[in-house]
C-alpha cells in the first residue's frame, strides 16, 4: 500500500508477502540461456521526502526464506537462504546499503556498500562470505556439476564507481567437482584469491584430478569488463 502527502510528508510504501518471482523481468539473461526461477516472498518498507530538488529516502526489505532453482524439475534450491535483511538510504549526495542472510542453511553473507551518484564518486564496501554449500557455483558454469567445499571470503571493496577495486582475500578448501563434458573429476583443491595493487585480485592455487595435480592461476576484477574472470589450469 502507498500513503502520499507530497511534497509535505512525502511517499510511504509498504508490501507484505511480495513474490520474489516479481524481480523476474528485470533481472538479467542467464549465460546457460535458463530462466531464473525465484521461489520466496519478501516485505518492504520504504520512505521517499523531497530535498530541494532532488529526494532523499530509505527501504528495508525482509524475507524470511527463499532460494533460486536450476530448473522446474529440480528438488532443492541451487541457492537458497533464510533470515535476509537489506537496509538501503540515499539523498542527493549519497546512498549506502546494508545485506545479511544464512546462506545455504548453515553459511552466511554479510554485505555493505557506500558510494555517491555519479562515476567518479568514492566507493567503499565489504563483503563476507563464509559457506560449505557451493553448489551456486553452478550459476557462472554450465560445465560444474556438484560442485564441494568451502569457501571463506573477506573482500574489499574501494576505488570508484566508474573504477573500482577489489582488496581482502578469499580461501576456498577441500573442493571437487566434476567436469563431465571434458570427463574430468576435480579434488583436494585449494584455492587462493588475493588483492593486489592495480585493484584487481589473483587467484592462485592447485587442484588434483586422477593421478595428477593441476596448477590453477588467473585474476578477478571489474577493470576488463569483457573478462572480469581469467582462469589457467596447468598440468604437471
Amino acid at each position: 500500500c502507498a500513503d502520499a502527502d507530497w511534497p509535505r510528508r512525502g511517499l510511504n510504501l509498504q508490501g507484505g508477502q511480495l513474490p520474489l518471482a516479481l524481480l523476474v523481468p528485470y533481472l538479467p539473461e542467464r549465460a546457460d540461456g535458463r530462466p531464473w526461477l525465484l521461489n520466496g516472498n519478501a516485505d518492504l518498507v520504504a520512505r521517499i521526502t523531497p530535498a530541494g530538488n532532488a529526494w532523499r529516502g530509505s527501504a528495508t526489505i525482509t524475507s524470511a526464506s527463499g532460494g533460486l532453482r536450476n530448473s522446474a524439475r529440480s528438488r532443492s534450491d541451487l541457492v537458497g537462504y533464510r533470515d535476509l535483511k537489506l537496509d538501503a538510504a540515499f539523498d542527493p549526495q549519497r546512498v549506502t546499503a546494508t545485506l545479511g542472510a544464512v546462506f545455504n542453511d548453515d553459511g552466511r553473507i554479510d554485505a555493505r556498500i557506500a558510494t555517491g551518484w555519479d562515476d567518479y564518486a568514492p566507493l567503499s564496501g565489504e563483503v563476507k562470505v563464509n559457506t560449505d554449500e557451493l553448489t551456486w557455483m553452478e550459476l557462472f558454469s554450465p560445465d560444474i556439476v556438484e560442485p564441494t567445499g568451502r569457501l571463506e571470503a573477506d573482500l574489499r571493496l574501494a576505488g570508484t564507481r566508474a573504477a573500482p577495486a577489489i582488496g581482502g582475500e578469499g580461501h576456498l578448501q577441500d573442493f571437487a567437482t566434476e567436469l563431465p563434458a571434458l570427463g574430468i573429476a576435480l579434488r583436494e583443491g585449494d584455492v587462493r584469491l588475493q588483492a593486489q595493487a592495480d585493484g584487481n585480485a589473483r587467484i592462485v592455487g592447485r587442484v588434483r584430478s586422477g593421478d595428477g595435480t593441476l596448477d590453477v592461476d588467473g585474476t578477478l576484477g571489474w577493470r576488463n569488463q569483457d573478462t572480469p574472470l581469467v582462469l589457467n589450469l596447468r598440468g604437471e
